[in-house]
């Protein structure tokens, strides 16, 4: 959830003892959203209270992930760092920790420091984050309280009441004229529910009525209620939370999320730590996550348009080959021509014979007037050779389109499952081959080829039926030719998905016959990894791994097989996750 006014509150009080003695080294912007201040806090032995060695301070004023607390990622910077980065730099590097202040209930920071200049004054700056949503903000203030600079300009056009630019005087964020939760007395909140509409939810009313509760708190208050009382009694509790400053910090949605206070609702789990630690866990995971399917995402629209090119390709390749199919009218018509030479002007464009191929009727045959008739009749015989030729060029090409497109097919659907940047540089390793191949280097494709030998394969996954045996599926093309080529025995029972893009499956028999249970989940674990997990039922194929075979220049994950049956399995990620033992 976003960060709400009592999680800013416990980072308030968390982060005023944990940056006491803190000076300013260094100030970094490693994107337009955020800024981190590294530094190092006064030693133990100077100062017992406060906490020693260094700190990197994250603000953050993205839209959506607006926040501020200790990490201990570092993050890479661009090369130049941005103007507004410099300004920081200027007016906050040296500079110590004097206290932390958050307005009533805000989702807003004050971080004051005591900075000294070269002459030895000093002076008092505070840098402002602002945690609200698409307006999240982070400010630099000087002593009197006036704007330096700031990471998003807002001029009177944009904002009347609240202008944020450099020179003007600092304003707080305007209230939303709701009631404090924390001054609000048991006939207090039932006069105010004697106003709500019989229409409205009561988590609802709770949000429009009540500053600083997020929705997740407002849902849990009313989803843990019954009638008014117990309605009041919830809120009550939570608030007396909130009044004893007594915050916690809980893992929900399955540690996807965090919240400061216990919830009735939602289960948790209690983290054995600080808000900065369990934040800058949640948000790394959700920064890598994002970056990890944006660069998914590039990929993929690599491979779909690589993908269409090739579609486009066969298209053609299969109307150039049905035009070399119907190529006798070219050879009917040079012999034609040559029948009737003496009937034929040169440098006409056309000439008017009976077609003897077909009951003598009359025909038209255009020429090229630049050419004799015997020329005319010569360039005629030639593109009938030249289709002819081509009609088994052709089909060769068009086989080969459409195995590129059927492997492009495979990287689209693994991109589409890739967990982790692991399994994504494992594609873009396979894929650099035929980058180096397009770019027509051959020094450089037997570099691509020679990076891909020095980085070994990941293993593929492992599961353990219900009945008690190994079978093995891959994540990837280069898992998928690790497991079929070199890991699986002879005698190994191998499956796939029928003529879908999908994992090899690998069933470690040792020349048994698989038992109906174990084939069936097997063949449920490759459905569920392929490019069909969202179909009711999916044909997987099965055979011996004797009867697969890879042709010579295959691409990665390519195969032939035959003597194959094929068993109706339901994709199923839940079986796929009981059965995994690595």
């Amino acid at each position: 959830m976003p960060v709400d006014a009592f999680a800013v509150t416990a980072l308030a009080g968390e982060l005023s003892g944990a940056l006491a003695g803190g000076k300013i080294d260094k100030i970094h912007m490693p994107s337009k959203y955020e800024v981190h201040l590294c530094g190092y806090r006064a030693n133990r032995e100077r100062d017992p209270g406060a906490a020693g060695g260094p700190f990197r301070l994250l603000l953050s004023a993205h839209p959506q992930r607006a926040r501020a607390h200790l990490t201990g990622v570092a993050r890479e910077n661009p090369q130049t760092p941005p103007m507004l980065c410099m300004l920081f730099r200027k007016h906050l590097t040296g500079g110590r920790f004097a206290g932390i202040y958050q307005p009533r209930l805000e989702r807003v920071l004050h971080f004051v420091w005591d900075v000294t200049d070269e002459m030895g004054n000093v002076s008092r700056k505070t840098l402002v984050v602002e945690m609200i949503g698409r307006h999240s903000n982070i400010i630099l203030l000087d002593a009197e309280g006036r704007v330096i600079d700031c990471l998003r300009r807002v001029d009177p056009e944009m904002s009347p009441q609240r202008p944020v630019l450099p020179g003007l005087f600092y304003r707080d964020p305007p209230g939303q004229g709701k009631t404090d939760p924390t001054a609000v007395s048991e006939a207090d909140f039932k006069a105010l529910y004697r106003l709500k509409p019989a229409e409205m939810a009561a988590d609802e009313w709770i949000g429009n009525t009540f500053t600083a509760i997020s929705p997740l708190l407002c849902r849990d208050i009313a989803g843990s209620s019954k009638d008014f009382d117990s309605l009041y009694l919830c809120f009550a509790e939570m608030m007396a939370y909130v009044k004893r400053n007594t915050y916690t910090p809980f893992f929900i949605k399955e540690n996807t999320d965090f919240t400061c206070l216990p919830l009735r609702t939602v289960p948790q789990t209690r983290f054995n730590g600080t808000f900065s630690e369990i934040m800058d866990t949640l948000y790394t995971l959700r920064d890598q996550s994002e970056h990890l399917a944006q660069r998914a995402s590039a990929l993929s629209r690599t491979a779909k348009n690589t993908r269409e090119k090739l579609a486009r390709k066969a298209g053609l390749l299969k109307q150039e080959l049905l035009d070399a199919q119907n190529r006798e009218h070219l050879r009917e018509k040079a012999d034609l021509l040559m029948a009737n030479l003496h009937r034929t002007e040169r440098g006409a464009e056309s000439v008017t014979v009976e077609d003897f191929y077909h009951g003598g009727e009359p025909v038209t045959i255009k020429l090229d007037p630049a050419k004799t008739p015997q020329r005319n009749a010569a360039a005629l015989y030639k593109a009938y050779a030249k289709a002819k030729n081509a009609e088994a060029v052709l089909a060769g090409q068009i086989v080969r389109a459409e195995r590129d497109a059927e492997y492009w097919d495979s990287v689209l659907d693994q991109l589409s499952r890739v967990a982790n940047e692991r399994e994504l540089e494992e594609i873009q390793e396979e894929l650099r081959p035929s980058a180096a191949r397009k770019s027509g280097s051959g020094g450089q494709n037997r570099q691509a080829k020679q990076k891909i030998r020095e980085k070994p394969v990941s293993q593929p996954m492992r599961f353990r039926s219900s009945e008690g045996v190994v079978f093995r599926a891959g994540r990837n093309n280069r898992q998928n030719d690790l497991l079929t080529m070199r890991m699986a025995s002879k005698n190994d029972v191998w499956l796939h998905t029928q003529k879908i893009p999908g994992c090899h499956a690998v069933i470690e028999t040792g020349g048994a016959e698989p038992g109906d249970r174990t084939l069936y989940e097997a063949a449920c674990v490759a459905a569920w990894f392929s490019g069909a997990r969202t179909s009711p039922k999916v044909p997987v194929d099965y055979t011996s791994v004797r009867h697969v075979k890879k042709p010579p220049g295959a691409k990665p994950g390519m195969v032939l097989y035959d003597r194959f049956k094929t068993v109706l399995a339901e994709p199923d990620g839940e079986l796929a996750e009981r059965l995994r033992t690595d």
